[in-house]
């Protein structure tokens, strides 16, 4: 492969992770760890795509300084080839589970090796094991630079893996079709493995980190932009599926009391800020695998397959307790909710959310009833 090609495929991808990152700017502004894992992701490629023609370039001349430039590109494109594959794990775990607190638990052997392997990288500049320098500084790559592949390879299963329990536990995310991001990289990766001198590794990186782009979109349209919760057209395409599949299932429809009165009494804003509130409540009470719907306006959708005999009990009494939390705080209103709970056993959507608003309202005649006999 010619110095020309080589800087073609870099340049392409260069432009391709620039385009990405302007047209991406929005998204950061959510502050949320995978939008940060993601900017890293397009500034690390893009500036492999720099490195790699750099060492091309400079491969092979004797100028003052040229060796060690040669090493500094192959280390860093050698660390990169392991965190690409890494940070697109932990991306993955958390736009599906959102935790970011149990990281370590749960990918402690990839961590290890990860830590193992960027160590070898290291050593290498002393033991050439993985590739050397030449004193005509020239790149050869050496036998130990082909596990670097197969460490690769273990992160993308690990990706598949995790994304194939979620939808085992869960149902399918449809907007997460993980293949758009790891095909192009497991076959530029594979391609540059088995033939040497060619560079299309971070080529190929580009195009997964477009198709990831292509995901977010996707992901835009089912999520609640206030709330950050699913939004109702994905809690259709979730019960599409689970129905059409023959799964068991429970939801329950909520819906927030007094919150005409939030508005009236303290303004849109504050109701913007007590609709999160009670979002970010819903969310943190979730026990097993709940999924969390915003459905209009004040009203809320919580499902979960069910597996056990166990349904949405714990979960609401795990709801309650964190609105009393809330209510003994400093904010000029209380919290709480009126929730209809319903299993489904056949029929249709229709007539299963046609159930869930009448024990709802059945519920909320009954505070209603309640708080009037107060007055």
């Amino acid at each position: 492969m010619g110095l020309s090609a080589i800087y073609v495929c870099n340049g392409v991808g260069i432009f391709l992770l620039s385009m990405l990152w302007y047209t991406s700017r929005a998204k950061l502004v959510r502050h949320h760890a995978e939008d940060r894992i993601y900017a890293f992701l397009v500034f690390g490629v893009m500036l492999a795509c720099f490195m790699e023609a750099l060492s091309y370039t400079i491969d092979g001349k004797l100028f003052y300084g040229a060796r060690l430039i040669n090493y500094i590109a192959n280390i860093y494109l050698y660390s990169v080839n392991l965190l690409l594959p890494f940070c697109v794990l932990i991306y993955i775990d958390l736009g599906l589970y959102g935790n970011k607190d149990k990281i370590w638990d749960k990918f402690k052997p990839q961590i290890i090796i990860g830590i193992f392997m960027f160590l070898m990288n290291i050593v290498n500049f002393i033991v050439p094991i993985s590739y050397v320098i030449t004193d005509q500084n020239v790149y050869e790559r050496r036998p130990f630079s082909y596990v670097y592949y197969f460490v690769i390879l273990y992160y993308c299963i690990s990706a598949i893996f995790l994304k194939r329990n979620y939808e085992k536990e869960n149902g399918a995310k449809s907007f997460f079709n993980i293949k758009m991001f790891l095909m192009p990289i497991l076959l530029g990766a594979g391609l540059q493995f088995m033939v040497y001198g060619l560079s299309l590794a971070w080529l190929s990186a580009s195009v997964g980190l477009v198709g990831l782009f292509m995901m977010q979109q996707n992901e835009l349209a089912y999520v609640d932009g206030l709330t950050d919760t699913y939004n109702r057209q994905y809690m259709n395409v979730i019960l599409t599926s689970w129905i059409r599949k023959g799964k068991n299932f429970v939801g329950a429809m909520m819906d927030m009391d007094g919150f005409k009165e939030i508005n009236d009494n303290f303004g849109h804003s504050e109701g913007d800020k007590a609709l999160k509130s009670m979002a970010d409540i819903l969310k943190n009470s979730r026990k097993d695998h709940e999924l969390i719907f915003r459905f209009a306006g004040d009203e809320f959708i919580v499902l979960k397959l069910i597996t056990t005999s166990e349904d949405l009990g714990p979960y609401i009494n795990e709801v309650n307790n964190q609105l009393e939390i809330f209510n003994k705080g400093n904010d000029p209103y209380k919290l709480g909710i009126s929730y209809g709970i319903s299993r489904f056993n056949h029929g249709s959507i229709d007539s299963f959310m046609r159930e869930l608003d009448t024990k709802m309202y059945e519920m909320k005649a009954s505070h209603h009833e309640s708080n009037k006999n107060h007055v």
